[in-house]
């Protein structure tokens, strides 16, 4: 059976990091918040199908509002997610993570918030089944 991996994440990166960890845009934006948002969950390929499924989930981390510093704030914010999710081994919320990768984490302000807002996006790769 496939995992609901944004809800696991979710739940796991708010206890690790005391973060505000959401799935779509909040209406405060004057707080830093990460939004997560699954990509895509591949079977492993080396493995039976819906047994390892590898979830490409991507954390974009936002800066709370467009100021001195929010740049600052916005990488301090995907370090940490980052090394939260570095550190994802076993079981959590009925899955069983084996392995996690990291693909890119770009800076990409977006500017179609209104102000503008630093953010980085987190690409991860997390196996499990």
């Amino acid at each position: 059976m496939i995992a609901d991996i944004e809800s696991i994440i979710t739940t796991y990166l708010k206890a690790e990091t005391g973060e505000r960890i959401v799935g779509e845009t909040p209406s405060d934006l004057n707080v830093p918040w990460v939004k997560l948002t699954l990509l895509d969950a591949a079977n492993e390929s080396a493995s039976n199908p819906e047994h390892l499924i590898e979830y490409m989930v991507q954390a974009e981390c936002y800066a709370g509002a467009e100021k001195a510093g929010a740049q600052g704030e916005a990488f301090a914010l995907v370090s940490e997610v980052r090394a939260a999710l570095a550190n994802l081994e076993g079981i959590h919320g009925g899955a069983v993570f084996s392995c996690v990768r990291f693909s890119g984490m770009a800076r990409v302000p977006d500017t179609k918030l209104e102000p503008a807002r630093q953010r980085y996006i987190l690409t991860s790769h997390l196996y499990a089944h």
